[in-house]
């Protein structure tokens, strides 16, 4: 996947500047995957949240399955419940309660 498929842009001969916040957010994206964790990178409209999580999976994990899950605004827990469980193709019904989901 390169730059222009999953930015929207297609500029001859473009690439990705490292900056400060990027070697913090791969930092950070390193760790998490580590960890077996999840994290959440916010920031204001056109900040390159996008651009800096596609660039730092994809050099991380060039070959891994990376699933996006996109929530809608305020989500409850059992909204952000629905959405792992539907992305991570889980077997059954979404659990309606957390005490109901133990995934090993």
């Amino acid at each position: 996947m390169t730059a222009a498929t999953y930015q929207y842009v297609d500029l001859p001969d473009a690439s990705v500047v490292t900056t400060r916040a990027l070697l913090t957010a791969r930092e950070n994206i390193t760790d998490t995957v580590a960890a077996r964790a999840m994290m959440c990178i916010h920031g204001g409209a056109g900040f390159a949240k996008t651009l800096a999580v596609n660039t730092c999976l994809r050099g991380l994990e060039p070959h891994e399955d990376v699933r996006k899950i996109t929530f809608r605004a305020r989500p409850t827990a059992r909204a952000v419940r629905y959405e792992l469980f539907t992305a991570l193709d889980l077997a059954g019904e979404p659990p309606r309660h957390p005490s109901e989901l133990t995934v090993c």
